[in-house]
């Protein structure tokens, strides 16, 4: 029922300004997050608590205190107060005993609102409570309307870097030695790799040159995990390439891979790609040597000349096993201490989550070499599997797969 207390005025807060949930919060708040800490809502407060989207609710507090779009949701979870109390008490729905289900807490229209706001955010800054939610409350299924309201395409991404990031983060500083671990948890999330990944495809969508977009995606996203020196650069008001050899190089690349007709493009920008930080000649010789891969795979080549072809242009051992790598190896962000054996990865893979697996399993700069070896992997085995690309896609931000599935629909489709 669309009722209001009586300390509540919508009206004196207009439907553009956040200032709508602050004068409705006021008095309601503490209400709200008290019947949530009793595993029992009573009151009248969903739509400003828990907020959804603009038009998937036809009641006026619906219209009123839907979130407009993408943009108005950033903000209110960016808001010093809304932000924290949104995070407040989804975390007290997680603290509640186990067996409640969200129905019983909630009643059966707010629980649907509930799943609705969970996916929302989720989609704007993907985080381990708003997932948690899902996750406990909602057999892991996202509200299909929200996603369908802020159209997420279910198809046509550029996965394959993102898909071995993310599956890696867990390991980057926590090496395993096995390829039977999990390849998600509820601390797996893109990092940098990623964040710089859609840096590159946006770049060859031709949105803006390379160095002002690298710059606009690591102050959008400061917090992805970068190098000391990289997180300087991109900070910086005069950038200039810093003589690097580290595999930052190689996790961006893959766009480039995907983008042109003929190797020789492909390896031409591959070093345009790499040069405007990582300018060593090993920095740029694995930007290219990743690039090539991914070329000359998607082209139909087999393992045995992709092998034949690395070796020969960038003089990297490619007749290493990974069970001859694994027991010596470490951690390694160099182009040449890595990219070698991430391609190793991938020619003794039998599909995408094998050649991810292999990667990983070195025990190295796990979430980059994972983004390696599945970059090149997506490729060679025609994409990344459904399952994979689901428990990907819902732990990143709506943007960032906005721009890959503009890119495949440029590149690849």
């Amino acid at each position: 029922m669309d009722t209001f207390s009586n300390t509540q005025n919508p009206e004196s807060a207009p439907q553009n300004s956040l200032e709508r949930f602050l004068k409705a919060q006021e008095s309601s708040y503490p209400q709200a997050l008290e019947e949530i800490r009793n595993g029992r809502k009573q009151t009248h407060w969903i739509w400003y608590i828990f907020p959804q989207l603009r038009g998937l609710g036809h009641s006026y507090n619906a219209n009123f205190y839907g979130i407009a779009d993408l943009e108005e949701a950033r903000r209110y979870l960016n808001h010093p107060i809304l932000g924290a109390r949104l995070r407040e008490i989804t975390r007290a729905l997680l603290l509640l005993p186990e067996g409640l289900s969200a129905e019983s807490i909630l009643g059966g229209i707010d629980a649907l609102k509930v799943c609705s706001c969970m996916t929302l955010f989720n989609k704007v800054a993907p985080g381990v409570i708003f997932r948690q939610v899902l996750e406990r409350y909602f057999q892991n299924r996202e509200d299909q309307l929200t996603l369908k309201a802020l159209n997420i395409p279910k198809e046509g991404f550029l996965l394959g870097a993102v898909a071995g990031d993310i599956i890696g983060s867990v390991y980057e500083r926590y090496s395993v030695k096995r390829t039977d671990f999990p390849l998600f948890s509820g601390l797996s999330r893109y990092t940098d790799d990623t964040v710089m990944t859609v840096a590159v495809a946006d770049w060859l969508l031709g949105t803006e040159a390379l160095t002002p977009t690298l710059q606009h995606y690591v102050r959008h996203y400061p917090r992805a995990g970068y190098g000391g020196m990289f997180l300087q650069w991109g900070m910086s008001s005069n950038p200039v390439p810093y003589h690097s050899f580290g595999n930052g190089s190689a996790m961006r690349v893959s766009p480039v891979g995907w983008a042109f007709d003929t190797l020789q493009e492909t390896l031409d920008y591959a070093q345009a790609s790499a040069a405007v930080t990582h300018n060593h000649p090993q920095g740029i010789k694995g930007a290219q040597a990743v690039a090539a891969c991914i070329f000359l795979a998607r082209k139909g080549e087999s393992k045995a000349n992709i092998r034949t072809y690395i070796e020969q242009t960038f003089y990297y051992d490619l007749h290493r096993t990974c069970a001859e790598i694994r027991p010596t190896y470490h951690f390694d962000v160099t182009c040449q201490g890595s990219v070698p054996e991430s391609i190793i990865a991938f020619l003794e893979s039998t599909d995408f989550e094998s050649a991810v697996r292999l990667a990983v399993s070195l025990g190295g700069d796990a979430d980059t070499m994972g983004a390696i070896a599945g970059s090149i992997a997506e490729a060679f085995y025609g994409g990344v599997p459904e399952s994979i690309r689901q428990e990907c896609t819902r732990r990143m931000p709506y943007d960032l797969l906005a721009v890959l599935h503009r890119f495949h629909q440029k590149f690849m489709s």
